[in-house]
């Protein structure tokens, strides 16, 4: 059994540097030569009153979310797996973790000249026994400002869709984009578990998605 130590109180105490390094042996499993954690964040996700952990950890043409819910305080990775989204292996800049009342948000930056920039909300579901994907949102624009983008806001609760249209901007005005074209519509889904989770890339339906 690998029962690694209660790590709320030595993580809360340190400082976001000192965090990070402390943090693999305490609560990240499977953390191989070559891979480096991203960005991490500690909280209590499932409520149970003990610290769980949510980190990205980067290797060589790979990259993860990984959350790990600790019991009664401890990171027991066998009986208790963590869950595990695939990330796109290139981001533009480094994600980041946040965590808003119960809600865990990734906020990821993908692609090149034509970026998408996305927003993941989950929250644990206690009929699942894990954290569950309840939104996404997704902005789908040109660094360059050489095109018009879109973008989508998906609640996964009541199913509520909401697109737009991103036009350039060819007036006066700092503005980049005007956004035009609102459409809302439902799009249902079954409740979705972390790592069955849709990209940015996938919700607006751009080439780079799977």
């Amino acid at each position: 059994m690998r029962a690694l130590a209660p790590a709320l109180a030595i993580l809360a105490a340190a400082s976001p540097a000192a965090a990070n390094e402390l943090a693999p042996p305490f609560g990240h499993p499977a953390t191989e030569p070559g891979q480096t954690v991203e960005t991490q964040i500690l909280g209590d996700f499932n409520g149970d009153g003990h610290g769980d952990l949510a980190y990205i950890l980067r290797g060589e043409g790979q990259r993860f979310l990984r959350v790990v819910t600790s019991r009664a305080g401890e990171f027991d990775l066998d009986a208790n797996p963590p869950q595990e989204l695939a990330l796109d292996p290139y981001p533009l800049a480094e994600g980041t973790l946040r965590l808003k009342r119960n809600v865990l948000l990734l906020e990821d930056l993908t692609g090149g000249t034509t970026a998408v920039s996305s927003i993941h909300r989950f929250r644990w579901d206690g009929k699942l026994g894990a954290m569950r994907l309840i939104g996404l949102d997704a902005t789908l624009y040109s660094r360059t400002f050489a095109h018009d983008g879109r973008e989508a806001s998906w609640n996964l609760l009541t199913g509520d869709l909401v697109t737009r249209t991103l036009r350039l901007n060819k007036g006066p005005g700092d503005q980049a984009y005007d956004t035009v074209g609102k459409r809302k519509r439902k799009k249902a889904s079954p409740p979705l578990k972390l790592e069955n989770s849709p990209s940015g890339d996938d919700l607006l339906g751009w080439p780079g998605a799977k």
